[in-house]
């Protein structure tokens, strides 16, 4: 299991908005954003199935280059602090990704409003997706350069900061760009990219782990690289002729509001205790292998990595298949309701009787669950989007849902352990998966 599936991918749609609708023509089919007002507040429109073209492995490449790095720098920064401060090594990593992810949660939400808001012959989203991934790769880098704590916060935080304004961006790019009825389709290939991103970043940080501070160097890099080819190989069109609100302090703050809607805050709540439910299990792995199920801590590790290589693959089968089909069937939610179900029943043998096979049989389980829903979540969340013209800022919102559960998780699963024992993880773990279910199948004009 792996970083927030900050992750996932991509997310838009009322009454105003805040200028004409781009054009549409050959190179840039009919999208979700271009669908006529509704006279309630209204889902995203059908307007039949485009093709993705190039925008399809951009988005590959694109949610790929974040993912390689933002798991591999946990890694090597623990590394790097057990060379610097061995003694207070764990208290330095818990620090930095605290205040890194309060920084990532942040800017996610502030640059998707300003990109929201932005015009430029280069569109909204591109100057922000190259623009953040040079400064988050610019503050990792320097990271790598300091063995003064105070600046390596610093400098995580921007990188994550920098992280944050690149994926509002990036993720805004499918209710600006993709035609509704691949959706799926672009959602399934974002996901695939975190995963094999997240996957590749386990085995840099693997072979770096003897000189992290090269690694924490060179490896967020990526990003710039993948931005560039976005940016180079699907220009978007000038908005300079579109009118915008003022920039104004309260104009800007007002932007920054989530929008009240019911199906939006059911969206949210349903992503978060699904990701929640995966991440609470997520932390105590090597214990549960050790203190509850009593093997050792060499064969645990074993186990931890046929597992994830497990979970790996089956939520990349899942991802492919799952995107496709919502794409054909024009329906997402019963699929995201699905995939959440199955994470529960996941848990289930765990409830009944930790052992080794039933640890392996959640993975597998989980794993197919956790594909699918990644899969469909990107384009279930941009089409519960209640208004256009503030799409990369309500998706900077919703990804809070992703963001969060990597803070709380722990938390969560420390006072679990510490009140019920380590057992009690997988009923929390069901729970919450439960949960998420029955939110997202309270969304009303999502299909």
């Amino acid at each position: 299991m792996s970083h927030a599936a900050s992750a996932t991918v991509g997310e838009a749609h009322v009454v105003e908005r805040l200028g004409p609708p781009p054009a549409t023509g050959p190179d840039r089919p009919a999208t979700a954003a271009d669908a006529p007002p509704h006279d309630t507040p209204p889902a995203v429109a059908h307007t039949g199935p485009g093709k993705l073209g190039r925008l399809g492995p951009l988005l590959f490449a694109g949610h790929l280059s974040w993912a390689l790095p933002a798991n591999a720098a946990g890694t090597l920064l623990q590394a790097l602090f057990a060379d610097q401060r061995a003694d207070s090594k764990v208290a330095a990593a818990a620090t930095i990704t605290a205040i890194g992810a309060v920084a990532s949660i942040t800017a996610t939400v502030a640059a998707g409003a300003l990109s929201d808001l932005t015009r430029s012959r280069h569109g909204r989203r591109n100057p922000w997706i190259l623009g953040g991934a040079a400064v988050s790769a610019t503050g990792l880098s320097l990271a790598g350069l300091t063995s003064v704590f105070a600046l390596q916060v610093i400098c995580f935080a921007v990188f994550q900061a920098g992280l944050g304004a690149m994926l509002a961006a990036l993720y805004a790019i499918m209710p600006d760009r993709v035609a509704v009825g691949s959706l799926g389709k672009a959602s399934a290939l974002g996901a695939v990219g975190y995963l094999v991103g997240t996957a590749l970043g386990g085995f840099v940080a693997a072979g770096l782990i003897e000189s992290p501070a090269l690694g924490i160097l060179v490896v967020p890099w990526t990003m710039v690289v993948a931005a560039l080819l976005i940016v180079v190989l699907a220009p978007d069109r000038s908005n300079l002729d579109q009118p915008r609100e003022r920039l104004d302090v309260r104009g800007v703050l007002r932007s920054l509001l989530p929008p009240d809607d019911a199906d939006f805050r059911w969206a949210f709540a349903g992503r978060f205790a699904v990701i929640l439910a995966l991440f609470v299990v997520a932390f105590y792995q090597l214990y549960l292998f050790t203190d509850l199920i009593g093997v050792s801590t060499g064969r645990a590790g074993a186990l931890i990595a046929t597992g994830t290589t497990l979970l790996g693959v089956a939520a990349l089968v899942a991802s492919l298949v799952t995107g496709w089909l919502s794409d054909r069937q024009g329906r997402r939610k019963p699929i995201a309701v699905g995939a959440s179900v199955l994470i529960a029943a996941a848990a289930v043998p765990l409830v009944l009787q930790p052992g080794i096979l039933a640890m392996m049989a959640f993975y597998a389980v989980a794993g197919l669950g956790y594909g699918a829903f990644l899969a469909v979540d990107g384009a279930l969340m941009v089409e519960v989007l209640p208004a256009a013209g503030s799409e990369a800022k309500d998706l900077g919102v919703l990804s809070i849902a992703n963001s969060a559960p990597v803070v709380l998780g722990p938390v969560l699963a420390g006072v679990t352990v510490s009140l019920a024992g380590y057992r009690a993880l997988f009923v929390v773990s069901l729970v919450l998966a439960t949960a998420g279910a029955l939110c997202i199948a309270r969304i009303r004009r999502v299909r």
